[in-house]
C-alpha cells in the first residue's frame, strides 16, 4: 500500500469515525440535552400559571371567570401515581411540545364538555409523558385551569396506530380527557393513548387581593363548563406533530453552527503550531491546545445539535 493510499484511508476512516460520534452525540442530546431547555422553559411557566391563578377573579355561578388573562400557560396537569406534574401549552406543533404537553387546538378545554385531547413527548424534551405506559385504570389525573381544578378518572389505555383520528372524536355529552403519546419508548411507531372521564370539579375562586400560588376550593360540587361543540376534526391527527425541516428558521443557524465547527476544528494545527514556539513540550501544547477550543468547541456543538434537531421530525 502506498502512502497517498494510506492517506486516503485514513481520511476516510477518520470521517466514519467523526460521523459516528457526531450521530451519538446528537443521540445523546435528544435524550437529555433538550431536557435542559424544556425545563427551563417549564419553570418560567410554571411561575406564570402560578401568578396567573393567583391573580383570576373568583368563578361566577355559571363556571366562568370574570378575568381570564391571555397566558402561555394553559393548564397544569397532575398525575400523582406515575410522578407528573406538567404546565400545559397550546398547539401540538414540534415548537410547542419542546415546551412541554400541548393541547390539540380543535378539542375543548379541560373540564369543558367534549373531548380534551393533550399530546406529549415520552423520551425527549423532558419526557412529560414518559411514564405514561405505566398509569391504570382508575388512576387520578388533575387538570388545573383559570376555571377551577379538574379530576379525571382513568377509563381505558390503548396503543393505536399513528393515523387513527377516532381518539380525538368528539364526546358531546360527556367531559372526557385524552393524553397521547408515542409507542413504544424510542420510538414513534404506535401511539399511546389514555382516556379518562370527569369525576368533579374544584373552582378556582382565590380573590385577586389574596397572592396564593394554587386554587383555594370552596367547594366540590361538579360544575362542568358546557363548550360549544369543536369543529370535526379532518385536518388534525395524532400523528401530526411535525414534518422534516418543519421549523425553517433553523436551517441558516443549522449551516452556521456547523461551519463554525469546521473552523474550530480546522484551525486546531495553526494554534498548536503557534504555541509550539512557546512551549517546548509536544505534549503540552496539544493540552494547551484542546484546552483553549474546547469550550468554544463545545458550546457551538450544543447549538448545532439545538438547531438540527429543529430540522427533524419530531421525535418519540
Amino acid at each position: 500500500m502506498n502512502l497517498r493510499t494510506t492517506r486516503v484511508v485514513g481520511f476516510v476512516g477518520k470521517t466514519f469515525i467523526t460521523t459516528g460520534l457526531l450521530l451519538l452525540g446528537l443521540v445523546v442530546y435528544q435524550l437529555w440535552g433538550t431536557g435542559i431547555e424544556t425545563r427551563r422553559t417549564q419553570s418560567a411557566l410554571r411561575q406564570e400559571f402560578n401568578r396567573i391563578i393567583a391573580t383570576t377573579e373568583p368563578s361566577r355561578a355559571d363556571g366562568t371567570s370574570a378575568f381570564l388573562p391571555v397566558t402561555d400557560a394553559l393548564a397544569l396537569i397532575e398525575i400523582p401515581s406515575i410522578n407528573i406534574a406538567k404546565i400545559i401549552v397550546e398547539g401540538i406543533t414540534p415548537k410547542d411540545l419542546r415546551r412541554g404537553p400541548g393541547h390539540f387546538p380543535k378539542t375543548p378545554m379541560p373540564g369543558e364538555i367534549g373531548n380534551s385531547a393533550i399530546a406529549g413527548h415520552r423520551t425527549s424534551y423532558d419526557a412529560p409523558f414518559g411514564n405514561l405506559n405505566t398509569i391504570a385504570p382508575d388512576d387520578i389525573i388533575y387538570v388545573t385551569t383559570t376555571k377551577g381544578k379538574f379530576a379525571y378518572t382513568v377509563k381505558e389505555v390503548s396503543v393505536v396506530a399513528p393515523d387513527k383520528t377516532s381518539v380525538l372524536a368528539n364526546t358531546p355529552k360527556v367531559a372526557t380527557l385524552t393524553l397521547i403519546t408515542c409507542h413504544p419508548r424510542f420510538s414513534t411507531s404506535q401511539r399511546l393513548v389514555v382516556r379518562a372521564e370527569l369525576l368533579s370539579t374544584t373552582p378556582t375562586t382565590t380573590p385577586a387581593s389574596t397572592p396564593t400560588s394554587t386554587p383555594m376550593p370552596t367547594t366540590t360540587i361538579p360544575q362542568v363548563v358546557e363548550a360549544a361543540p369543536p369543529e370535526v376534526i379532518s385536518d388534525v391527527s395524532a400523528n401530526d406533530f411535525g414534518k422534516w425541516f418543519s421549523d425553517t428558521s433553523a436551517i441558516f443557524p443549522t449551516l452556521l453552527c456547523g461551519a463554525l465547527l469546521i473552523a474550530l476544528a480546522s484551525s486546531r494545527k495553526l494554534i498548536r503550531n503557534r504555541i509550539s514556539r512557546r512551549v517546548t513540550s509536544h505534549r503540552a501544547s496539544s493540552v494547551t491546545t484542546y484546552a483553549l477550543l474546547s469550550i468554544p468547541f463545545l458550546v457551538t456543538l450544543f447549538y448545532f445539535y439545538r438547531y438540527i434537531n429543529l430540522l427533524l421530525p419530531a421525535g418519540a
